[in-house]
């Protein structure tokens, strides 16, 4: 059950006058979203991967603002993630609200290791507060279970299945039978997945996606006067494809599985995800947007007008967003981490400690003061480069345009080794990682800022000595993002920022051969062994605060850069 408390607004106006509903409107790597409405109130959830908590829930009463809410999957026994690779984990949820409960639809899949030949392992949970897809026929007021499954374990083409199920015991009760296989040629290469069924004017509905997630994702949608079909297809298929335009045209690309809802007020609106592509590459991974929807005179859905999404269009009627948002800072004072801050796998050990209120280390000179606030690390033998959990605590990147920096907690007494290291990352995945951060020197005197660029799994280092055998008050290591670029530099005290390695943002989008990442670049604060076990005599290492500000992004409607 979610710990979770949902109050259903009051039926107020849906939209008051303003401006209007601009794309991205979840920025930041949110993919494969579910919209829902309950009242007068929206939620998405998006996939989360191999990132803990799971499942984000975030929350809209306009449709262009949104709060991050709370997290489906919150604590160890709820997702099994351990030792998955980037890119497994946990996929494609949905939404569903059925009798007055909350529903949560999705799988998680432990590896694509081609050798393993797992199935993914698809599940739902329910909560009274806030489950493929669930989907309550409203004619025979039986729920269907609506998933992405390969046919077998041989020739593993994959399509969409589906059987009914009990709520209460959460089994299928029905015969497992195939839906429908999409609109492209169905062989080995096929991924038609995400389907969302809904019933509209007698008519049932299947809205999948297909093409793989990357420039020939699409959605397409057929209907059925039964929730089991036969499916007749859109003959105007596939109804939302920015590829269709050029996948080395327009910046907005990948675009597909969607969810659609409608307003109190009679308007559709179709939430899906895309990639804003920079100079070839998405840095930020897919992202989640918002189209209209209407309805020609065949009851088909048209989206977006049956126009291309551009960055530069806005629509509807909504509080407009604030660009660029007010600027972000934690200093880990709440006395809980934000829910912004993600650790990578499930955690099976206490790796952090927020505020200062005890002494690991009687060198530390906050020892026996008031307690402070920030954040503090107990580092294990894992790195970011390990398929494990670091001590490590990450967040999106929500610009293109922006600064990350934190503060580094000062130590006194003894200085850290070689292999002990804390520091800040714009990370990818445990292949493609840029660290900056403080660490002993390579010739074992004092300690030095250091970098660590990791460019095609070969790591390229840079040293700079701190001539301090400590880490001094207000030292700050910054990342500077840009469209094109990732910076890495740090500054003491009331000195100007020193830039040690400049990095194309490009590095940050891509995997290794033979892998997958679906998710986008996240920044990280990590402190680690690098292979051997933390002293239970080194000092104790932590952030004071961290913050972020966000600059005018300014990205084209198509992506061509000089």
């Amino acid at each position: 059950m979610w710990r979770v408390v949902f109050s259903v607004a009051a039926l107020l106006c849906a939209f008051p006058s303003a401006l209007a509903i601009k794309n991205p409107i979840i920025s930041g790597w949110n993919p494969d979203p579910s919209i829902l409405r309950v009242g007068n109130e929206y939620y998405i959830a998006t996939s989360s991967f191999e990132y803990f908590p799971g499942v984000p829930i975030y929350k809209s009463t306009d449709l262009a603002n949104w709060e991050l809410f709370s997290h489906a999957l919150a604590t160890p026994e709820h997702v099994q993630l351990y030792g998955v690779p980037t890119g497994a984990g946990v996929w494609a949820p949905t939404l569903s609200y059925i009798d007055g409960r909350f529903y949560l639809a999705s799988m998680t899949r432990w590896t694509y290791d081609p050798v393993a030949r797992v199935w993914p392992r698809v599940f739902f949970q329910s909560s009274e507060d806030l489950i493929h897809c669930l989907f309550l026929d409203p004619v025979s007021n039986k729920t269907y279970l609506n998933l992405m499954a390969p046919n077998n374990n041989f020739d593993r083409l994959w399509g969409i299945y589906q059987c009914e199920v009990s709520l209460k015991t959460g089994n299928c009760i029905g015969e497992y039978i195939s839906l429908w296989n999409g609109t492209l040629p169905h062989n080995s290469s096929a991924r038609d997945e995400g389907p969302k069924m809904f019933y509209k004017n007698d008519f049932y509905y299947l809205l999948i996606a297909e093409g793989g997630t990357d420039d020939l994702h699409r959605a397409t949608i057929a209907r059925s006067a039964s929730p089991s079909g036969p499916w007749t297809p859109n003959p105007n298929n596939p109804i939302l494809f920015n590829g269709a335009y050029g996948f080395d045209n327009l910046t907005v690309q990948s675009t597909g599985h969607a969810t659609f809802v409608e307003t109190p007020s009679g308007d559709w609106y179709a939430a899906f995800l895309a990639r804003r592509k920079i100079n070839g590459s998405s840095p930020l991974g897919r992202e989640t947007f918002l189209t209209t929807v209407t309805w020609d005179d065949n009851d088909w859905p048209v989206l977006n007008g049956g126009k291309p999404i551009l960055l530069s269009e806005s629509f509807g009627s909504a509080k407009d967003q604030k660009y660029p948002p007010a600027p972000f800072k934690d200093d880990f004072s709440q006395g809980a981490l934000d829910p912004s801050w993600y650790q990578l796998r499930v955690p099976y050990t206490d790796n952090y400690e927020i505020g200062i209120s005890s002494c690991h280390d009687t060198t530390q000179k906050w020892c026996g003061a008031t307690p402070q606030s920030g954040i503090t690390f107990a580092p294990n033998v894992f790195g970011l480069s390990d398929r494990d959990v670091p001590a490590a605590i990450l967040r999106k990147q929500k610009s293109l345009n922006m600064t990350f920096s934190a503060t580094l907690l000062p130590t006194t007494g003894l200085s850290l080794s070689y292999l002990q290291s804390v520091g800040i990352s714009v990370y990818l995945s445990e292949f493609e990682h840029q660290d900056i951060g403080i660490r002993g020197c390579v010739n074992g005197t004092g300690m030095c800022i250091y970098t660590s660029v990791i460019m095609n799994t070969t790591a390229i280092n840079n040293y700079v000595p701190l001539n301090s055998s400590v880490i001094p008050e207000n030292t700050i290591l910054h990342i500077r993002a840009t469209p094109l670029t990732y910076s890495l530099g740090y500054s003491i005290g009331q000195s100007p920022i020193s830039w040690m390695e400049e990095i194309a943002s490009s590095w940050l989008a891509f995997a290794p051969a033979n892998f997958f990442v679906f998710e986008g670049a996240s920044f990280a604060l990590f402190a680690s062994g690098n292979g051997n076990p933390w002293p239970w005599d080194a000092p104790t290492v932590g952030f004071k605060e961290v913050n972020e500000v966000y600059f005018e992004e300014n990205i084209p409607d198509h992506d061509i850069w000089t």
